[in-house]
């Protein structure tokens, strides 16, 4: 790969800006363009990150420098501008959740693939250095057989009704299809398929749409069990506690760092804990986010295929909709 991958990057809020500062981090990627819908918005981003201002969505992935698209949109665009990119020529990587609904996300996945094209997309927490030795161990059997997961990851939002994550129609399952779908993927790829997913939400400190608590009871094909849980309103947290017959795993991240997430596993500790007492887990420390922009460049160039491409995500998406519509149901026969 001799030379960076020309991206436009679609969407220019908190995240996107994160994105392109990991970009500045890798020379296998380059900025050519942005594009947001606000052009005070836009255009600041383009001064500060040395790439042009695009005036639409079409003329930003159809810039003749352009190989591929960082799609960083709300989640319900997802779809329309993944295939908005198909219909250009040009690879994707979008950012989690890969879509709300399974349709999309499959829409998704099938006209990539039609088109021969890369979709990436952004989970990126698997990519940690503590989870890349969490998988290590557990390959090895370290804990035994897992039988018992509990996992946690909440942020204090700010929800208001000027953004999307406000509302039930544009940010169904609130804060697990936001936060906690990231645990759903890196617990499959740690311990394989959830079987089933039983979700529980409430609104109970907040005045947006959106339920502000959420957990999701677990069964894993393997027949261990788990939850996953998450809030909006709570201080920052990011924990996932695994429990085996030989030993039991904790780990836990000082999320006072966040959004620096090229800072998370400084901020980490695994502590792993077995009859004879207990002790700190090394490992090396990494960059989720250059780790899978480089990897996204790679596919550009079909030196590789995406770690996490549309069957991993749809995976981790199926396990928040299961519980949404559980939920869903659970409410629905209550009311008389």
């Amino acid at each position: 790969m001799d030379e960076g991958v020309g991206v436009a990057l679609i969407g220019t809020g908190m995240w996107g800006r994160r994105l392109a500062a990991a970009v500045a981090r890798t020379p296998h990627l380059q900025i050519v363009t942005s594009y947001s819908r606000t052009a005070e918005k836009r255009d600041a981003f383009a001064a500060e990150f040395g790439c042009e201002s695009s005036v639409s969505l079409e003329t930003a992935i159809s810039h003749p420098r352009v190989q591929g698209v960082l799609l960083v949109t709300p989640n319900h665009l997802h779809a329309r501008g993944t295939i908005a990119c198909v219909e250009h020529g040009k690879h994707v990587f979008v950012e989690k959740p890969i879509a709300d609904a399974l349709e999309d996300g499959q829409r998704m996945q099938a006209a990539c693939a039609e088109a021969g094209l890369t979709l990436l997309v952004g989970h990126a927490f698997r990519r940690l250095g503590a989870a890349r030795r969490v998988k290590t161990l557990l390959d090895q059997g370290v804990l035994g057989q897992v039988v018992l997961v509990e996992a946690n990851f909440s942020l204090p939002g700010t929800l208001t009704p000027d953004k999307w994550r406000y509302y039930r129609k544009t940010c169904p399952g609130g804060l697990l299809m936001q936060l906690g779908i990231h645990h759903a993927d890196t617990l499959q790829y740690w311990l394989g398929p959830v079987r089933r997913a039983q979700g529980a939400f409430a609104r109970l400190a907040t005045t947006a749409e959106i339920d502000d608590v959420g957990l999701a009871q677990l069964e894993f094909e393997s027949g261990a069990l788990g939850t996953l849980s998450s809030s909006y309103v709570s201080p920052k947290s990011f924990y996932l506690h695994l429990y085996g017959t030989e030993a039991n795993l904790n780990y836990e991240t000082d999320m006072s760092i966040w959004p620096r997430a090229e800072e998370m596993d400084a901020a980490t500790t695994l502590t792993l804990q077995t009859k004879s007492g207990r002790q700190r887990v090394a490992f090396a420390s990494g960059d989720m986010l250059v780790e899978e922009l480089a990897e996204f460049a790679r596919c550009v160039h079909g030196e590789a295929t995406p770690e996490t491409g549309p069957a991993e995500a749809l995976a981790a998406l199926r396990v928040i909709r299961q519980a949404i519509n559980t939920h869903d149901r659970f409410v629905l026969e209550k009311v008389p």
